[in-house]
């Protein structure tokens, strides 16, 4: 299992978390978010190049000074990412989002 921590900034669309590897796709084991002062949404994507973003999550609303905490599934709280894409996120336009993402790497 790796991790990933970051302060993500207000209304970024598609801002990789974990690179694409060939043959393999990411799955998001555990999930910690914290919301800054003003409300904000976050949703995460499957990422190829030169290819439109596609939800691998839902829509996470979280409100102002808001938490969210998935524990470890091994399994995966979302779906996969595809083949070799990128595992990135989009964020609403309310404030910034501390996140720290655990995944693992899995065969294609």
């Amino acid at each position: 299992m790796a991790k990933v921590i970051v302060n993500q900034a207000v209304s970024l669309t598609d801002s990789q978390l974990v690179a694409g590897v060939a043959g393999k796709k990411v799955r998001v084991t555990a999930l910690a978010i914290k919301s800054g002062g003003t409300a904000t949404n976050v949703t995460f994507n499957s990422k190829l190049p030169s290819a439109a973003p596609v939800a691998v999550s839902p829509l996470l609303a979280m409100g102002a000074n808001d938490d969210l905490v998935l524990p470890s599934m091994p399994g995966g709280w979302f779906d996969d990412t595809a083949s070799g894409a990128a595992l990135t996120c989009t964020t609403g336009a309310g404030s910034a989002t501390g996140m720290m993402v655990h995944y693992d790497l899995v065969d294609a």
